[in-house]
């Protein structure tokens, strides 16, 4: 299967398609910066941040992962399809063989041969049932992929905020504090 690039099998701008149920190149890189913010959040302290040969190397270890994954995950497409083209082929030879034997007479037995057939037809049935069921499933995983992403995003809209509103909080705190110190009365 060498030479199936990218722009072997894309559509028009050279891209490749992306397979039905695959995430977003912006949903990947959301979820890596996501994944980045909260290494950094987990790994601060109130005296000093993370230093950057920590953030660099789980940058590039989340960056990785995200590649590793995409290219896994057209690995297994191709696979698929490879199987079932391949599947399709011994289908339409075995119709075309027997079909050929039965129509010139030389089956040796026309009950098998025309079972053989419509073992061969109800498998390119099931093949052409399998291709159109996979484009509504992997909408399917797309929606709940986004609506997943979606909570996600409300979560940590939600953390920001309480940390503001505790960081103000505090400043507060440490202004009436001192304010307090001061005061002799």
């Amino acid at each position: 299967m060498a030479g199936k690039g990218a722009k072997g099998r894309a559509g028009g701008a050279g891209k490749a398609p992306r397979p039905p149920g695959a995430p977003t190149p912006d949903e990947r890189a959301e979820v890596v910066v996501t994944k980045l913010e909260r290494f950094i959040r987990e790994k601060r302290s109130a005296s000093a941040g993370v230093s950057f040969k920590s953030w660099q190397a789980m940058a590039k270890q989340e960056i990785a992962d995200a590649v590793r994954a995409v290219e896994g995950e057209q690995a297994k497409d191709s696979r698929v399809l490879d199987r079932l083209v391949l599947l399709g082929g011994a289908a339409l030879s075995t119709i075309g063989v027997w079909g050929t034997a039965l129509a010139i007479g030389q089956a040796p037995d026309r009950v098998w041969a025309a079972v053989a057939i419509m073992a061969a037809g109800f498998v390119l049935l099931w093949i052409m049932g399998a291709l159109f069921v996979r484009s509504p499933l992997g909408r399917f995983r797309d929606e709940r992929r986004q609506a997943a992403l979606r909570r996600m995003d409300d979560l940590h809209r939600q953390v920001r905020r309480l940390e503001n509103e505790l960081k103000a909080r505090a400043k507060g705190l440490q202004k009436e504090l001192d304010a307090h110190d001061l005061d002799p009365s």
